[in-house]
């Protein structure tokens, strides 16, 4: 219990606060029981208690048990159904009941929106997993809040579930959604700076809620926009790109992209542009999976071949027409996309390229890469990522073009190597890619101070010339310490040094620097 809470002065402008405690005995759960349950066993209503005899007692076991009991009885329409802990304290000992009011069975009637200036009730009600002449279920309704916060559309806080008697009578409920919109556009000045593409000033436009036909606010109906453009020293992009998630009424995603890019950083030797356009087939499979079909076609331009280039890179030069699709399974259950702390991504990824489909680059590729996150005391967080992939010609006799190979090397994959610079390389020690690669990463970061952490880290993988190839005798590894600091202003950066451990034959000892940053303003 705590019984004072005292302020310290530090200076004119902070105070500390000392927040004295007393502890209290250590009390021991002698019995557990459920009263009052008229219309369930209680093996049915919780079938394991998380706090059982002889254990020392945990308020967080008890709320957990209270809650399972809770949404039984809520996902079977009894929406008042209430749960007390009743405690009987004797000699250092607990006798815990928890005593059920049971309440009446309801179903839903009206379910009324408020709130929504901007947004179509249409978009708000298709994300609601329960309807009107249901049994009223606090779990769809708690998934359904979910659901609506997901869309980044409303204030934190500001979307209400109350359920009213309704004029159906009194076996319905009837459930208010009142709502509290927050601008949901923004435009983004910003400059970034890695060791990959070095400079990079941006301006991107994004509506989350963006609605084609409301001139001229263009919100509402819920589509996604982006419009960005960057410009630096070593690359030059363009994205212009419209989603509709729920196409034809359906909890199917379409969406489309034009884009253009010049990226003069993939090598000294020679430079590449893409122009193209692509759309894309988002379909959900449950909370957490989706299958996404893409169709991108592009034009393809390797230019400005150094005069002293290898004959392996001045083969590459000149224009490709590429027609692709794709196609993609991902599961994804982590807590953040940003930082995650639980949770992991899989993702299974084909493509097809082919003069089938109008081009003239005919390849296929399959790549199988994953994630996974979890939370260690002292708020330290683990990590695993990693990726298999290859990729073949379909015609007989033909090359995989540079532009379709494997590369490793760099701040995403193995920090200890330059940017792809890890695999095959020409005479003059310029990276050529393979048709497959390999690698694995696990790091533990830690806090330092507010917004800094440490990371340990250690990388290793291969890039082998042939496809389908997945023997790692000339892999490459590294291990490295690094910090992240997430600024205010700056926003986040990321330095890592990583130091080559073992080396393939195309390779050469020596420890790298990974830096990168996002500055926004």
């Amino acid at each position: 219990k705590v019984f004072s809470v005292e302020p310290q002065r530090v200076d004119e402008k902070h105070v500390n606060l000392v927040y004295r405690i007393t502890e209290g005995p250590v009390y021991t759960v002698a019995s557990v029981g459920v009263a009052g349950n008229r219309l369930y066993q209680t093996s049915d209503l919780i079938p394991v208690f998380q706090l059982e005899a002889g254990q020392t007692f945990s308020l967080a076991d008890m709320k957990i048990d209270l809650a399972t009991i809770a949404d039984y009885y809520g996902s079977r329409g009894y929406a008042d159904a209430k749960v007390t802990p009743r405690i009987d304290k004797k000699s250092g000992q607990l006798n815990i009941v928890y005593a059920i009011e049971e309440g009446n069975q309801f179903k839903v009637g009206k379910i009324s929106i408020s709130g929504n200036q901007k947004t179509k009730e249409e978009v708000v009600r298709r994300e609601l997993t329960i309807a009107p002449t249901e049994e009223y279920n606090t779990i769809k309704i708690r998934k359904s809040q979910s659901r609506l916060r997901a869309l980044d559309y409303f204030e934190d806080g500001g979307i209400d579930f109350m359920p009213v008697s309704s004029d159906l009578g009194p076996d319905f409920k009837d459930i208010n959604i009142d709502l509290k919109e927050k601008p949901t556009g923004q435009v983004q000045f910003g400059a970034g700076f890695s060791s990959i593409d070095n400079l990079v000033g941006f301006v991107e436009v994004t509506q989350k809620n963006f609605d084609i036909t409301n001139w001229p606010s263009f919100t509402g109906a819920g589509q996604r926009f982006r419009l960005g453009l960057k410009a630096g020293t070593r690359r030059k992009d363009f994205i212009m790109s419209l989603t509709e998630p729920y196409f034809m009424g359906q909890r199917l995603s379409l969406g489309g992209d034009l884009f253009y890019t010049e990226k003069t950083y993939l090598s000294d030797d020679y430079d590449q542009r893409d122009i193209g356009t692509s759309i894309n087939l988002r379909k959900p499979l449950g909370d957490n999976t989706d299958l996404r079909l893409t169709y991108t076609i592009q034009q393809v331009e390797i230019y400005d071949i150094d005069k002293d280039a290898s004959d392996e890179i001045k083969l590459e030069e000149g224009d490709y027409l590429q027609s692709r699709l794709g196609a993609a399974w991902v599961f994804d259950n982590r807590d953040s996309f940003q930082m995650p702390t639980k949770g992991h991504k899989i993702s299974v990824d084909g493509n097809l390229s082919g003069s089938f489909l109008g081009g003239d680059v005919d390849t296929v590729s399959l790549s199988l890469s994953g994630q996974k996150y979890w939370k260690l005391p002292y708020e330290m967080i683990f990590s695993v990522q990693g990726e298999l992939a290859s990729v073949d010609t379909t015609g007989d006799g033909e090359r995989v073009p540079i532009f379709e190979r494997q590369f490793l090397g760099g701040a995403n994959n193995l920090r200890g190597f330059e940017f792809r610079d890890v695999g095959p390389k020409d005479i003059n020690g310029e990276p050529l890619g393979g048709n497959t690669l390999g690698w694995l990463t696990a790091e533990v970061t830690f806090p330092i101070v507010a917004k800094i952490r440490g990371a340990v880290f250690a990388d290793a993988g291969f890039v082998n010339a042939d496809s389908w190839d997945y023997s790692f005798g000339d892999y490459n590894a590294d291990v490295g310490l690094g910090v992240r600091v997430n600024l205010p202003v700056v926003g986040p950066v990321k330095i890592d040094y990583g130091i080559p451990v073992t080396t393939d034959e195309f390779n050469d000892e020596g420890g790298q620097f990974q830096f990168s940053v996002d500055y926004k303003f």
